[in-house]
């Protein structure tokens, strides 16, 4: 390759090398000898077998032996991967003469290292296998080049490191600067730059799923290098790449930093110093764990956009800083859990951050909670609060000029929205005071509505709300025109007391993500206070019952309770109650305008409307709002021991004396969703007085509606409880609404639900919306004093809905139970979520301890994920129309209807379990010869069968579960019915018309069936055609016979099957299953039983071992003899694998069964269906002492196993290796 020339000449050799390949014959050619090992090699071969492509292994050098032995490890590696595949891409290292390089230009530059950017005229050398070797045209590429500053002596740690990087990412190749001498890496080109240049580019647009996917793409590429031993020591944002093809980011340089001529030595550190853990900075050696410290840094550079200590100068005082526990700042409205992840990666003990793997686990499981792939209260609390921090972060960038800027008071820089915290935009903090007269700034106010504390108006704000920008060192105020707002005032305010102060500031803080609490103001005659809110312009709750009640239908009210409970539960995850809830405080609000109307037109308002549509449309059509936070009773006094609110809304316990609490809100909730059902208020016929309060304490409650669901009222009356541990809480709440609102996702249960609620939309029409409402009926917060209330009780009717709650509702301190398994207490309604569903490992048994525990160990399992499979321990008599349909030397095989059918368990969102419906199955019961007492050997059989049976569950013959003979004492294993029957049935009544892609698909199945047992460690011992059912898809059926294998001396199995080493007294081995393989394929090619015309005794075990096989059926193809010859050879050792057979067996069902076009398929493709049109009609008759069944076995003096001379010519026949 160091001319044209040569390259052309050496390409022209190939091309002509793969013209004369052929399937049938090879010519004479001369031998070459490798110049790598000294073997000799055909030209034929196109390459020495044992090293890479002959030609590009040789006629070049970097001039360094430890570099040329480095590339061509990688050629060498990537043949050793071809050498049994029949397909295969090679990729490997290459070096290449810069002179091959145009438009190079400079891009970057590190302390060790210059990037630049270049054409790379030829492009990567490309070979693809599809049985043979076939050269790909390349096309020129654009790349990177490394350049690595005095790399003219490269140093064995460097060049480790650059293996490591190799190892990883598989760069493209070397090359060498012919003047400096210097070595240059050849790079994918990142056309959008690193990470660092990206964020400063476009911070402003990558939202939160982006930063966590690209988190995601880096804890993967950290997982799998330290799983690999490989630590980076050098991570940043620097060496983080987008790659556009794949769509992924990748870690670059592992290994790699430092001068490339220097050993890595103890005493000095390289790296850029805001990335480096502390502990190296303290002169300790880099370890898996500083790798995780510069992940968290990352962390904060993509939480802020700017890289870590941007505005610090990188010298000693910084890496002091560093040790002492300094760490860069987040962005505005990063998310808790983020930044507590981030803190941890940066903790200063070492010991206490979390690991690759940790890390790679937690954000998977928030990058799938983001894209929705995941449902129930954790993913969605994570999916919101991720959202939100978008929202929250355009809203800023409205607003903020993201550049440093300096108080003109105090001197300090400041990046906020408006102003520095710690000073104040003068003309906004100075020139006013609570005492002027605003309220000439409002227009058209009128009277709303009317409490015994408050008055509402809606009014027109002249100005509107004020925004503030710099501009030339000034601030600049911008106004936003009318707005229409509500002024809510606030009676007896001239003297606020510092209670119903700290009540506003905890209302304005809780207000930020709803209805936007805009200021305040004062009458300038009354002196009091008011509130300016947003205006709701659908109005209250109750406003819109009474209006539009008919209209609304069950979908939407458990939309609205859904939000509410969201609302309610942020509310209280904040220690603080409502202590107010109703309907007049409930507020409705067209979607898309809650961030809205007073900003200015333009970009920003389109990008904050569809963030907060795409936010709000998984809620609702239209957003409500929960109003008044914790206000209640007069601005001038506030005393916990006086009771105000809306009297039909407050909850019994509070009106007999008790303080306010969360569950006092839960009992407001249950009101709200009767007045929802009924649309009507509650108690609206009822004077709000001492009797209705005496009433309610007694156990009175609102009606429901007509045709109210009766899951709707019962939750409804949980609410409502005087007994507050039967109330549910917000999360409770929220998990329930949750799976009703999202009942058309996936479920039995959710469907029932769905059928509930639209039949009660039929109903909804015939319920009238009017009423009488009582004069003394107030709807409005009032203040109440009674006495001698009764102690509260529930009324019949709610105690006759709420006797059969479950058991985790109620206190689990009084009725518990304890896990057999972890001895932990437990109340869930199913089992104990850290072990077992209590309702299916209690009360049944085999008789049999160890099955016992083998049953019960499947449901543990089953019990840690959603909708998973596990055995049960089924009754006989649950069995009906038992059939014998089969029997074998140790088993008995029968069908049989199960009358309950397979138990399905779903898991809710609120981690519970419930029993889906059943039906009755058809199954197959296996009964297990002499299994009374169960040996210890054959129970780790089944063992085995259960885990391969859960490792292809969705495409194989399934493994129920368990049952016992009552009559026998004998196990049973209960196994999915083949409807079609054995494979020799099969056969037997359909052999003509199966063609051979059929049988090719049905081989490859199998070995897919038998890579997965062998990769467990385990044999089958007992493969034969009548071991496998149905069609297309298989199960292995575990052996009766291996029960007595522990006896060395005895043979069991179906003799043609068995492997000679086997007859000759070797172990059972892998590669004795693949001799069973080679003669089922004998089977699928005739269509009659091995030897169906001989007798199964000494004489046929004699011919076996000499190398007797049975008779492939008229016109088998070649290349179909050859492989199952070489399954049968009588040298254990040259069959092939498993993995083997599956790769051979792929090639061929994708190329007879698929529309792949090849050359390579278009040959196996003709072979097989020539071979087609030849499948003869088929009669077996059988010897009467000829058996097909598992038996034992006892053969003396047997030869030691040889193949017969037509084997050994088959397996000698190189010119067909190359389809196989």
């Amino acid at each position: 390759m160091n001319s044209n020339n040569d390259q052309e000449s050496e390409t022209q050799k190939m091309k002509s090398e793969f013209n004369e390949l052929s399937t049938s014959n090879l010519g004479s050619v001369n031998n070459k000898n490798c110049s790598y090992c000294n073997n000799p090699f055909t030209a034929e071969e196109l390459c020495c077998k044992n090293c890479g492509l002959y030609n590009i292994m040789e006629g070049w050098s970097s001039e360094n032996s430890d570099i040329d032995k480095f590339i061509k490890d990688t050629m060498y590696n990537e043949i050793e991967k071809a050498r049994h595949r029949i397909y295969y891409q090679f990729k490997c290292l290459e070096w290449v003469p810069l002179d091959r390089f145009t438009n190079i230009k400079k891009i970057g530059e590190g302390g060790f290292a210059k990037v630049y950017s270049a054409m790379w005229n030829d492009g990567r050398l490309n070979y693809e296998k599809y049985c043979d070797w076939k050269k790909l045209d390349s096309k020129p590429i654009k790349v990177a080049l490394k350049r690595l500053n005095g790399s003219q002596n490269i140093s064995t740690d460097y060049l480790n490191g650059l293996k490591m990087d190799y190892d990883l990412l598989k760069f493209y190749g070397i090359t060498k600067d012919p003047i400096t001498n210097e070595f240059m890496t050849i790079l994918r080109f990142a056309e959008r730059g690193n990470l660092r240049d990206i964020l400063s580019n476009n911070f402003n647009n990558i939202f939160w799923k982006e930063k966590i996917n690209l988190l995601c793409n880096l804890s993967t590429y950290l997982k799998n290098s330290h799983e690999m031993g490989y630590i980076h020591k050098n991570f940043h944002s620097g060496n983080v790449f987008y790659n556009s093809s794949c769509k992924r980011y990748y870690i670059s340089d592992y290994g790699i930093y430092g001068p490339a001529s220097e050993q890595n030595s103890n005493n000095k550190i390289y790296g850029v110093l805001p990335y480096i853990a502390p502990e190296v900075l303290n002169g300790k050696s880099h370890t898996l764990s500083s790798d995780v410290y510069s992940f968290g840094i990352i962390m904060t550079e993509l939480s802020s956009g700017k890289p870590p200590f941007y505005d610090k100068e990188h010298n000693g005082g910084l890496g002091l800083g560093i040790c002492k526990g300094l760490r860069p700042e987040f962005g505005e409205g990063t998310p808790e859990i983020y930044k507590k992840l981030a803190s941890r990666c940066m903790n200063a003990n070492s010991n206490q951050r979390p690991t690759a793997i940790q890390l790679n686990k937690i954000l998977e499981f928030w990058k799938n909670s983001i894209d929705g792939k995941t449902h129930g209260y954790k993913e969605e609390k994570i999916k919101t609060a991720f959202e939100n921090a978008d929202i929250e972060f355009e809203t800023s960038q409205f607003h903020t000029k993201r550049i440093l800027m300096l108080c003109s008071y105090c001197g300090k820089s400041f990046i906020e929205e408006f102003w520095c915290e710690e000073c104040d935009p003068y003309n906004i903090m100075e020139g006013w005071n609570s005492g002027a007269p605003n309220v000439d700034k409002f227009i058209d106010i009128e009277l709303i509505g009317k409490g015994e504390y408050t008055e509402v108006y809606s009014a027109t704000w002249i100005d509107g709300r004020s925004h503030y920008y710099k501009l030339d060192g000034n601030w600049r105020k911008s106004g936003s025109g009318h707005t229409r707002v509500v002024l809510k005032k606030l009676n007896s305010s001239q003297n606020i007391s510092i209670k119903y102060l700290n009540e506003l500031k905890k209302y304005y803080e809780l207000n930020k993500s709803g209805l936007n609490f805009y200021g305040m103001s004062k009458n300038p005659k009354t002196e009091e206070f008011l509130l300016i809110t947003e205006f709701a312009n659908n109005g209250n709750l109750r406003n819109i019952l009474s209006s539009n009640f008919n209209n609304i239908f069950w979908n939407d009210k458990i939309k609205l309770l859904y939000n509410l409970a969201i609302d309610l539960r942020n509310l209280h995850e904040r220690k603080y109650f409502h202590k107010n809830l109703h309907s007049g405080n409930i507020l409705q609000i067209h979607n898309g305008y809650t961030l809205r109307d007073s900003y200015n037109s333009g970009t920003f308002r389109k990008k904050v409307y569809y963030n907060v549509k795409r936010l709000q449309q998984r809620l609702l059509d239209n957003a409500y709002y929960v109003l008044d936070f914790g206000l209640t009773g007069l601005a001038c006094e506030q005393k916990d021991n006086i009771i105000y609110g809306v009297l039909t809304y407050i909850a019994p316990e509070v009106l007999n004396g008790e303080s306010y609490t969360s569950l006092s809100d839960i009992y407001s909730f249950g009101i709200i969703m009767v007045e929802l059902s009924s649309g009507k208020p509650p108690f609206y016929d009822r004077k709000r007085d001492s009797d209705l309060a005496l009433d309610i304490c007694k156990g009175l409650r609102p009606e429901f509606g007509k045709g109210t669901p009766e899951i709707y009222k019962k939750l409804a009356y949980r609410c409502m409880s005087v007994n507050l541990d039967h109330r549910p809480t917000t999360n409770e709440l929220y998990s329930i609404l949750n799976d009703w609102h999202n009942y058309e996702i996936v479920g039995y249960k959710r469907k029932i639900t769905k059928l509930m609620f639209e039949e009660a939309d039929k109903e909804i029409p015939n319920i009238s919306s009017l009423y009488s409402k009582n004069s003394g009926a107030i709807c409005t917060s009032r203040k109440f004093t009674f006495s001698n209330m009764p102690k509260p009780v529930n009324s019949s009717i709610i105690a006759s809905y709420l006797k059969d709650l479950p058991r985790e509702l109620i206190d689990y301190k009084k009725i518990s139970h304890n896990c057999s398994r972890c001895n932990k207490p437990f109340i869930e309604e199913s089992w104990c979520k850290t072990c077992d569903p209590y309702c299916m490992i209690n009360g049944w048994t085999s008789g049999s301890l160890e099955v016992d525990e083998f049953i019960s160990n499947t449901i543990y399992k089953a019990g840690s994920e959603s909708n998973s499979t596990f055995i049960e321990w089924v009754p006989f008599d649950r069995f009906a129309n038992k059939e014998l349909i089969g029997e074998g030397g140790f088993a008995q095989v029968y069908s049989a209807t199960w009358i309950d059918g397979k138990s399905k368990y779903e898991k809710q969102n609120d981690e519970n379990w419930i029993k889906l419906n059943f039906l009755p199955k058809k199954v197959v019961l296996k009964k297990l010869n002499e299994s009374q007492d169960i040996s210890a050997k054959f129970l780790n059989e089944l063992k085995t069968h259960w885990k391969l049976n859960a490792k292809s569950y969705d495409s194989t013959l399934k493994f129920y579960g368990m049952t016992m003979d009552p009559e026998t004492k004998e196990f049973m294993m209960i196994i999915e019915f083949a409807n079609k029957g054995s494979l020799s049935n099969i056969l037997s009544k359909n052999f003509s018309n199966l063609l051979w892609k059929d049988k090719i698909k049905l081989l490859y199945f199998v070995t897919i069936d038998l890579k997965n047992l062998h990769e467990l460690g385990y044999l089958h011992m007992d493969l034969h055609s009548t071991k496998w059912r149905g069609f297309l898809y298989f199960r292995f059926w575990i052996i009766w016979a291996s029960r007595q294998q522990e006896s060395q001396d005895k043979l069991y199995g179906v003799l043609p099957y068995i492997a000679p080493e086997v007859l000759n007294g070797a172990p059972y081995t892998f590669s004795s299953d693949i001799y069973s393989f080679g003669i089922i394929m004998t089977e699928l090619s005739s269509g009659k039983p091995p030897f169906h015309s001989r007798k199964h005794d000494f004489s046929l075990a004699l011919e076996i071992c000499n190398g007797t096989g049975p008779e492939f059926g008229k016109d088998t193809p070649e290349i179909y003899k050859k492989l199952a010859y070489r399954c049968m050879n009588a040298n254990s050792i040259q069959r092939p694998t498993v993995i083997e057979l599956n790769e051979i067996l792929k090639f061929w069902y994708i190329s007879t069964n698929q529309n792949i076009m090849g050359d390579n398929e278009e040959k196996i493709r003709a072979i097989f269906e020539e071979a087609d049109k030849k499948i003869p009609n088929v009669s077996i008759s059988y010897e009467k002492d000829t058996k097909y069944v598992s038996r034992a076995l006892s053969f003396d003096n047997l030869p030691k196993p040889i193949n017969s001379p037509n084997i050994t010519s088959y397996l000698n026949s190189e010119g067909l290796y190359r389809l196989i």
